[in-house]
């Protein structure tokens, strides 16, 4: 019952967070749902620990039982994946959704104008997956003290249960969530397309910025080659320098610590291209050619997708790739703000 109430609560106000159409409710929407399910693979993979236990000979080796026991919450679905519970395209879609919830944590409104059809799309998932990890039915230990008004109404059973039958209905609980769920103002498909199409408009015009570069006479498609060459050169020096520190550790000398800014003034010099040849021999572009149409081309077509955990997976798969190449740009970009300021003051001492 301790296990039990906390989840459905937390669903049940998510499910009240989802009829308001505003931003802020689609994000405290989805990080409910989010602790909701982890709660709910939480519990379950208790339940694999306590039935392997009489089991003879067990069923999960040790790695499995490792991870059922651990805080690593991929694991966890893999491991439910692994023994049944959970289809493959269901932890894809759980992974995906739990790192917009991270993202929520650690970079802000990047995605707010979709986080509430996110969320109905993680509701809807959680529901779907209330009785492959809870049961259909499930007989609670008796613990009168937690069982408040808000849990009577959710699960009306416990108005009449007693100590030695407290057997709650899941199934029915997850039917009456589901035909209570409001459907999202705009079709989940729909609104990740149009989300998608806005941020390509926006990093095409980030990019715009260093297009021609220094001289506004270079070849876009080289400068693009040019960022991606000098930022997979630069992960590449740091991972180098990393194992030549450990090298140094394990015999017992100090680690030379790696200046970044000294580093980042290599940009625009041979120096990186020649690191690229020694470090990244079969080095070739992520975006040999201007991306921006292709991603458009992609993002017009999850608007027609036949089912939303589809559309999902092209949207994350392309909006990762914008990150991406908008993270690369950044520091271009600062440089190139630079070198219009250093040209402003020259032109204002000059006059």
């Amino acid at each position: 019952m301790r296990s039990v109430i906390p989840i459905i609560e937390q669903l049940d106000r998510a499910l009240s967070e989802l009829a308001i159409n505003h931003p802020l409710h689609g994000r405290i929407a989805l990080i409910l749902v989010d602790n909701g399910l982890e709660l709910m693979c939480h519990l379950k993979c208790t339940d694999l620990l306590s039935d392997d236990r009489r089991r003879s000979p067990r069923g999960l080796t040790q790695e499995q039982r490792n991870d059922a026991r651990g805080r690593a919450f991929d694991r966890k679905i893999r491991l439910l994946q692994d023994v049944g519970h959970i289809r493959s395209e269901q932890v894809q879609a759980i992974t995906t959704l739990h790192g917009y919830r991270n993202q929520l944590y650690h970079v802000g409104l990047r995605d707010d104008p979709v986080i509430g059809q996110l969320a109905h799309l993680y509701f809807h998932l959680a529901a779907e997956l209330l009785e492959p990890l809870l049961g259909p039915h499930r007989h609670l230990r008796w613990e009168p003290e937690i069982i408040t008004d808000a849990a009577r109404r959710l699960l009306p059973e416990l108005a009449t249960a007693k100590r030695y039958g407290a057997k709650v209905d899941i199934a029915g609980l997850r039917a009456r969530w589901v035909a209570e769920c409001p459907p999202p103002p705009v079709p989940i498909e729909q609104a990740l397309s149009k989300h998608l199409l806005a941020r390509v408009d926006e990093a095409e015009a980030s990019f715009s910025i260093i297009a021609r570069g220094r001289s506004g006479t270079d070849d876009p498609t080289a400068t693009l080659r040019t960022v991606q060459l000098e930022a997979d050169t630069l992960t590449a020096i740091r991972r180098h320098r990393r194992d030549h520190d450990k090298q140094l550790k394990a015999k017992g000398l100090e680690p030379k610590p790696l200046d970044d800014e000294q580093l980042a003034m290599a940009r625009g010099t041979r120096v990186l291209e020649d690191l690229n040849a020694r470090l990244l021999p079969n080095w070739t572009p992520k975006h040999p050619i201007l991306p921006f149409n292709s991603w458009r081309k992609q993002a017009t077509s999850i608007s027609t997708k036949r089912k939303a955990s589809i559309a999902l997976g092209s949207f994350d798969r392309i909006r990762r790739e914008i990150d991406q190449l908008e993270d690369i740009m950044a520091e271009p970009i600062e440089d190139m703000y630079g070198w219009h300021q250093y040209l402003e003051d020259v032109a204002m001492d000059n006059r």
